[in-house]
This record gives C-alpha cells, sequence and structure tokens, in this order.
C-alpha cells in the first residue's frame, strides 16, 4: 500500500527520550532522522506532536478548571514542535510551523488551502497548537488536521506495536488487534486515541495506523502497515 500524503501523530514522550520529561535534543534528533527518511521515499508529511513531556491535563488538581488545563496543554506542546521545527531545518529540510493560534514571528495560523499547497512544493508542515479549542485532545487535533490537509491515513507513533485489548506491560496475555473498524474501537472503549478522534475519523473514513516507535520504524509501517494496526 502507498501513502501520498500523511499525518504522523507524535507523543510528547518522544521527545523527551530516556529522560521521562523535558526536551531531550538527542531524541529529537532521532525523531528528525525517521521523518527525513519517509520524505525522501517521496511522501509529504504533516506531523502533529503532544505535550506530554511538559504537561499532562489528566495530572491536574481536581479544583483546577478543564479549559484552563486544555489551553496549557497546547501551548506546552510548542516547544515540541519549535525544537522540531529547528531541527529538520537545521538538516536543510524546508519545515513550516502552523498553529492553531497565530504566534507572532514564530507561527502563522493554520490555513488548510495554504498547508496543502506548501506539502505539494515538498515542505514539512508542523501543526501545533492543537486545535485552539478546549476539551478536544492533540489527538482529535491530528485527525481534524489529518482531514483538512487530505491526507490518506493517520500513523500514531506509541510505545507498543498496536492496539491491545488491555494495556501489555499490565496484563501480558492482553489480545493485540490486527485491524479494527472504528465502531469496534469505540465499541471496546480502547483509548489509544480518544473516542472523539475516533468518530471524527470514522465519520470521514480516515484510515488509522498505530505503530510502535523505533529505530526505521517510520519507513518500514508506511511500506507494510500490517506491522502495526490498522483502523479502517
Amino acid at each position: 500500500m502507498f501513502y501520498n500524503r500523511i499525518l504522523l501523530k507524535l507523543s510528547g514522550g518522544l521527545f523527551s527520550g530516556e529522560d521521562g520529561s523535558g526536551l531531550n535534543f538527542s531524541a529529537i534528533a532521532k525523531i528528525a532522522d525517521e521523518i527525513i527518511a519517509a520524505k525522501n521515499s517521496g511522501i509529504e508529511i504533516a506531523v502533529v506532536n503532544g505535550a506530554g513531556n511538559i504537561f499532562r491535563g489528566r495530572n491536574r488538581p481536581p479544583t483546577f478548571d478543564r479549559i484552563a488545563a486544555d489551553q496549557i496543554g497546547f501551548m506546552a506542546g510548542i516547544p515540541n514542535s519549535l525544537a522540531l521545527l529547528e531541527i529538520l531545518n537545521g538538516n536543510g529540510v524546508d519545515t513550516r510551523l502552523m498553529s492553531a493560534f497565530e504566534i507572532p514571528g514564530i507561527a502563522r495560523k493554520f490555513d488548510p488551502f495554504k498547508a496543502r499547497k506548501l506539502l505539494q512544493e515538498g515542505k514539512i508542515i508542523i501543526c501545533a497548537g492543537g486545535t485552539g479549542e478546549a476539551f478536544f485532545t492533540h489527538d482529535t487535533a491530528a485527525v481534524l488536521r489529518a482531514l483538512e490537509i487530505k491526507a490518506d491515513a493517520l500513523f500514531k507513533a506509541t510505545d507498543v506495536d498496536g492496539v491491545y485489548s488491555e494495556d501489555p506491560e499490565v496484563n501480558p496475555t492482553a489480545k493485540r488487534y490486527d485491524t479494527l473498524s472504528y465502531d469496534e474501537a469505540i465499541a471496546k472503549n480502547l483509548r489509544i486515541l480518544d473516542q472523539t478522534a475516533f468518530t471524527l475519523a470514522g465519520e470521514n473514513a480516515l484510515p488509522i495506523v498505530v505503530f510502535k516507535w523505533a529505530p526505521d520504524s517510520l519507513s518500514r509501517v508506511l511500506k507494510n502497515p500490517s506491522l502495526g494496526t490498522i483502523i479502517s
């Protein structure tokens, strides 16, 4: 299966490497290498990254307002985006940062038509700032941006090799799914993406490939999506 254009969703944890939090520039350089290799194979790539290495809204105190937590989360993802942008550009790969909200001198407001044009010109797009609205996660933002740029599929990088019925680190006998429908993912309450993201993807028939992030994993799963779990 060949993909012409993809949206790559990266967890914030990948940006901290083994440090567990903050920015690890060696780990980010490895992310850039994977993206560059995929781009050099002829694939157009847009990226959405999370912010878990800096801030996790679910860890907020009980009295902390959800809207404020989501706003912090969207802002927290921007350092990851900027670091990846700098390393990609530093490697001679023309990369542009677009955000759900304009950041003067740093990022223009996301424009799907401009983004598609830049992708066609061979540039990489990093989409920051989530959806710009509270109550929507970076996963939902990834699905939304994938639809807006007319991506062939959403590729979600995780620390496991696909979608499981339960956390395989907690239950070694958890079932791994080779394929799933959107309805099955929602009915089984599988938390690899949030339910809003699954619903939006299903309503618009956007395929999702969930795979384990490792050296050369992106290039390999692009050639053989069955290395991960395919949701369609």
